[in-house]
């Protein structure tokens, strides 16, 4: 139960410390519930999903037919995370504190840096649910986009509009290397270029092609399946997303980069893989065209995932966790400057207090074909 406090001598410790904030575009840019009503992990969220119709005919007669059936569909957003940070004081520390200066300082300071850590938890946890949940990428695995100019942007925003995204509030996310590719290029640079030299200014990426654009210190790279020699077994009509393999052996996993030998132009990304023969998840809405019998899968390469995407098409819960009331522990919630809402507990035991900050959280994908992966 010790802790080491020796590193903060008592005449420097009322200097106010600040604390490192790493990028937090994914949170951001998508979706979110960011109220304190309390949660349990597993709660569900339950956002609905309209079916696609069909058209059909219409013929003039003396009266209406009725409406063509329709089957409700919805995607369940789950609290998956429930996670926290603690320390202690014993009351002789708290008094060592207080002699040098305020122990509520150090609490200041703990509680800054444990809202850093659950928000890169739940930054990191977002940015994974949307790769996960993408339709298609493009791009180039293992090269840094934007390298030369800005077509990236365009193809993807391309992407998106074949697949009818409505295009109303459109959000790149990448990580700090693809942003310095962003921020070397001239079009941003120049100012007779970009139009003004406000980027260059203050730092901030604008507006491209309709994008919002952020950076995120959650994006981590994707690590491919083992899979190999995998063949499909049966015709594949267009935006059917079951595909079933047979012939190879290996690992596909959720977020490989496959193509197959009669589409090679489209990059599908797998939403749930196979460890052996049998059937792969395509990300929706599926196969772009008919992919025959026998044709061969091809798991593209380890990969960095930016992240390209309608606001509409994520969703986020997070909130505080819910603690039964206790004589001994106070409970407050707590919002950082992101709006993230947390519940700080103050426990009172044996000679010592022993502080708790918590924060429940999920994310996912509701409407993938919204969805794309930037590959770098």
């Amino acid at each position: 139960m010790a802790n080491t406090l020796t590193a903060l001598q008592p005449i420097l410790f009322s200097a106010a410390q600040t604390v490192s904030n790493e990028p937090f575009g994914v949170v951001n840019s998508i979706t979110t519930d960011f109220d304190d009503k309390g949660v349990a992990k597993g709660d569900n969220v339950i956002v609905p999903i309209t079916p696609t119709r069909t058209p059909t005919d219409f013929t003039p007669g003396p009266t209406s037919s009725s409406g063509d059936d329709a089957v409700a569909a919805n995607v369940v957003v789950q609290i998956t995370q429930s996670k926290k940070v603690s320390w202690n004081l014993t009351g002789e520390q708290v008094r060592s504190l207080d002699n040098g200066g305020d122990s509520k300082e150090w609490i200041r300071q703990m509680v800054a840096q444990g809202m850093r850590a659950l928000r890169n938890l739940a930054e990191a946890d977002a940015a994974l649910q949307i790769k996960l949940g993408a339709s298609r990428a493009y791009g180039t695995a293992g090269t840094v986009p934007f390298a030369s100019d800005l077509s990236p942007i365009t193809n993807l925003y391309k992407m998106l509009k074949d697949n009818g995204a409505p295009m109303a509030d459109l959000q790149l996310v990448v990580d700090t290397s693809a942003g310095l590719n962003l921020r070397n290029l001239g079009i941003i640079q120049q100012a007779y270029q970009a139009g003004s030299d406000e980027e260059r200014r203050n730092g901030k990426l604008l507006r491209q092609f309709g994008f919002s654009i952020g950076e995120s210190a959650g994006i981590v790279g994707h690590i491919k399946g083992t899979g190999a020699s995998y063949v499909t077994s049966g015709s594949t009509a267009p935006a059917v997303n079951s595909i079933a393999l047979v012939t190879g052996s290996g690992t596909v996993v959720s977020g490989d980069v496959v193509t197959f030998a009669a589409d090679t132009g489209d990059k599908y990304v797998v939403g749930s893989g196979v460890s052996a023969p049998g059937t792969i998840i395509l990300g929706r809405p599926g196969a772009r065209m008919t992919i025959a019998t026998a044709n061969a899968l091809t798991v593209g390469n380890n990969y960095t995932p930016h992240l390209a995407f309608e606001r509409s098409a994520v969703v986020g819960v997070f909130r505080p966790p819910i603690i039964p009331e206790n004589p001994t522990i106070q409970q407050t919630t707590i919002s950082d400057e992101s709006g993230l809402t947390y519940l700080l507990l103050d426990i009172a035991q044996y000679g010592q207090r022993t502080w708790e900050l918590h924060l429940a959280y999920g994310s996912k994908v509701v409407q993938g074909e919204h969805v794309m992966v930037l590959m770098g």
